[in-house]
């Protein structure tokens, strides 16, 4: 098992958290400061859910999903940063 597959995987859990990330925060009215913690801890849930539909061993599964709520995490404030610089 190499990090390529992890990042993969991940890769493709990305797109999952962040949909799920959003409609958290719009249905339970989530503090932008909870986002990052909010992601990463969707991400692993993401992870434990997908892992019998996969071949791989769960501590692989928790790592991608760590790493996909990660990244969301941090495409999220990038989206941010850009809302606030497009309305100045």
């Amino acid at each position: 098992m190499d990090l390529t597959n992890i990042f993969m995987i991940a890769i493709g859990m990305v797109a999952i958290v962040l949909a799920v990330a959003e409609v958290l925060k719009k249905t339970i009215n989530l503090n932008t400061q909870y986002m990052p913690i909010t992601s990463v801890v969707v991400g692993i849930f993401i992870g434990l859910v997908l892992w019998p539909l996969v071949e791989y061993p769960l501590y692989v599964m928790l790592i991608s999903g760590f790493i996909a709520g990660l990244t969301a995490s941090g495409t999220f404030d990038l989206l941010k940063a850009a809302k606030k610089e497009g309305e100045k």
